[in-house]
């Protein structure tokens, strides 16, 4: 009987701490959830509040969302104050520019403002798929540190840059995404820019200090200046 009684003791005392703790997360995420747009809604398997909630650690299926930006990754911590998340782990960033077209960059880094946009994404396999209303294939540009601006008009690349193209990959050091003008500009570094294409049955493989790809369907084009050098393979049609 005190056996029992003393069971029942660590179960009054259990149930208590385990439905606090539950309360303050429900609480936690439901005032999370009823803030107004443009407001961020952080979310993860296990979640720490510090500083009164000026301070979120995320773990495990991480997730935050905000407006147009939506941001996914193993672990990421947020500040509230200053709208910045740190994340890590399988990187996810979704957002939509201004004119609503879709962006997704991947890494295994990011720092990142939720509420403005801007940031840089980095590490093993960076990437960013940008879908350009006036591309049917989405403008993809792979290197090892990505950086964003607020409403991406411009991208900055550094390191093993590839922009992989309908016709080909484009590599460089570094390159510059320009929205406005739809077009990536690369510049000499450690090494030349550098071309691998194919169009109409040949394969063109070039160099040059400077070079411009210009991206949409209807203007698509690489303009190449200083020192350019080129080979080109044709290739043998049957008669």
């Amino acid at each position: 009987m005190k056996k029992l009684l003393l069971n029942n003791k660590k179960l009054f005392f259990l149930i208590p701490a385990f439905s606090v703790s539950l309360m303050l997360c429900l609480f936690f995420t439901v005032s999370y959830a009823q803030k107004p747009a443009g407001k961020t809604v952080v979310t993860g398997d296990i979640l720490e509040v510090l500083q009164s909630g000026e301070k979120i650690i995320s773990k495990g299926r991480s997730k935050a969302v905000n407006d147009k930006n939506t941001v996914t990754a193993d672990k990421m911590t947020y500040i509230r104050k200053d709208s910045v998340l740190t994340a890590a782990g399988n990187v996810k960033i979704f957002s939509k520019t201004d004119d609503g077209e879709p962006v997704e960059a991947y890494g295994s880094y990011a720092k990142y403002n939720i509420e403005t946009g801007q940031g840089k994404v980095w590490g093993a396999k960076t990437s960013i798929k940008y879908y350009l209303k006036t591309s049917t294939a989405p403008f993809i540009l792979k290197a090892h540190e990505i950086i964003l601006n607020g409403n991406k008009e411009t991208i900055t690349a550094y390191k093993n840059v590839e922009v992989i193209t309908s016709s080909g990959v484009i590599y460089s050091d570094n390159a510059l995404f320009e929205k406005k003008n739809e077009a990536v500009y690369f510049n000499k570094d450690n090494k030349r820019p550098s071309a691998d294409v194919h169009y109409d049955g040949r394969k063109g493989f070039y160099e040059a200090d400077k070079m411009t790809f210009y991206n949409s369907d209807d203007n698509k084009k690489i303009v190449m200046s200083g020192s350019v050098a080129a080979k080109i393979e044709m290739e043998d049609k049957p008669q």
